[in-house]
């Protein structure tokens, strides 16, 4: 995770969390934005996954995109893969948001069971603490692997570790 990538949830905690709200899981990435003239820009940033909303933010010094999408609003998610380059899609019935990342899959896969998970909990249902607890447990050994294995450094495999105990 990059500097800017830290400050990006800093401001996303600060100005944008709600009161009653969690950060579940978040992933570097993009969204690219079709412009007037038929281009597209990329907007880096973060999505982020809260117990209430599917979210991207970034924040740049002359713009700041937040989009967000209700979980209980998203009507299908379709996800794709190439080469380490990974898409998800969220649809609901007036919008939809495609995020782009080259996270690991482990990592992009996390997230996703997340979100899923998220979607089809019963409406004022919450998991257990000992599945949350045993969940980060798996991620953490999961991201310990691919450390191993050289696909993140340390710093990357620390500051990833560190965002799932402060869930605990």
């Amino acid at each position: 995770m990059g500097k800017q990538d830290n400050e990006h949830i800093g401001i996303f905690r600060q100005d944008k969390l709600m009161p009653d709200e969690t950060i579940e899981a978040q992933l570097d990435g993009w969204l690219d934005k079709p412009t007037g003239q038929g281009g597209v820009i990329k907007h880096n940033g973060q999505f982020v996954l809260t117990n209430k909303r599917a979210c991207f933010y970034s924040k740049a010094p002359f713009e700041e995109i937040f989009e967000t999408i209700p979980l209980s609003k998203i009507t299908s998610v379709e996800t794709s893969s190439l080469m380490g380059y990974r898409v998800l899609r969220l649809h609901t019935a007036h919008d939809d948001l495609e995020f782009k990342t080259l996270e690991a899959k482990v990592l992009f896969d996390t997230l996703l069971a997340h979100l899923e998970r998220l979607r089809n909990e019963p409406a004022g249902g919450s998991v257990a603490p000992a599945a949350s607890a045993e969940s980060i447990t798996d991620q953490i050994k999961k991201l310990g692997e691919l450390r191993d294995a050289g696909f993140l450094t340390n710093d990357e495999f620390n500051a990833k570790k560190a965002e799932l105990l402060a869930r605990l």
